[in-house]
Protein backbone atom coordinates (compact mmCIF):
# COMPACT_ATOMS: atom_id res chain seq x y z
CA UNK A 1 0.00 0.00 0.00
CA UNK A 2 1.50 3.50 -1.04
CA UNK A 3 2.28 5.84 1.73
CA UNK A 4 -0.27 8.79 2.11
CA UNK A 5 0.34 12.08 0.66
CA UNK A 6 -0.55 13.84 3.65
CA UNK A 7 0.38 13.58 7.30
CA UNK A 8 -2.82 12.55 9.22
CA UNK A 9 -2.88 15.46 12.36
CA UNK A 10 -4.90 14.07 15.46
CA UNK A 11 -6.34 15.93 18.24
CA UNK A 12 -4.14 16.91 21.17
CA UNK A 13 -4.10 15.00 23.96
CA UNK A 14 -5.66 16.60 27.24
CA UNK A 15 -4.96 16.87 30.69
CA UNK A 16 -7.20 13.76 31.94
CA UNK A 17 -9.66 14.90 35.05
CA UNK A 18 -11.54 12.15 35.62
CA UNK A 19 -9.46 9.42 37.82
CA UNK A 20 -10.53 5.76 38.45
CA UNK A 21 -9.42 5.02 41.80
CA UNK A 22 -7.16 2.14 41.18
CA UNK A 23 -5.13 4.28 38.68
CA UNK A 24 -4.27 6.23 41.54
CA UNK A 25 -2.04 2.91 42.51
CA UNK A 26 0.13 2.89 39.93
CA UNK A 27 1.29 6.67 40.57
CA UNK A 28 4.55 7.88 41.59
CA UNK A 29 4.84 9.05 45.11
CA UNK A 30 4.86 13.15 43.48
CA UNK A 31 2.48 12.57 41.12
CA UNK A 32 0.17 10.37 43.42
CA UNK A 33 0.13 13.54 45.82
CA UNK A 34 -0.40 16.13 43.26
CA UNK A 35 -3.02 14.28 41.75
CA UNK A 36 -5.03 13.62 44.86
CA UNK A 37 -4.66 17.43 45.89
CA UNK A 38 -6.22 18.75 42.88
CA UNK A 39 -8.92 16.40 43.60
CA UNK A 40 -9.60 17.83 46.94
CA UNK A 41 -9.65 20.91 45.80
CA UNK A 42 -12.29 20.16 43.22
CA UNK A 43 -9.79 20.50 39.73
CA UNK A 44 -9.95 16.69 39.17
CA UNK A 45 -12.78 14.35 39.80
CA UNK A 46 -13.03 10.78 40.72
CA UNK A 47 -15.61 8.06 39.39
CA UNK A 48 -18.00 7.08 41.43
CA UNK A 49 -18.06 3.55 41.93
CA UNK A 50 -21.11 3.15 44.25
CA UNK A 51 -23.83 3.30 41.31
CA UNK A 52 -22.06 0.58 38.78
CA UNK A 53 -24.10 -2.64 38.99
CA UNK A 54 -22.16 -5.91 37.71
CA UNK A 55 -23.33 -7.02 34.13
CA UNK A 56 -26.51 -9.43 34.51
CA UNK A 57 -25.13 -12.79 32.32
Amino acid sequence: MPKRKEAIVYAQVGEKDLWHPYGLQCLSADRFTKVVNRILNGRFDMLDLRNIHPMEG
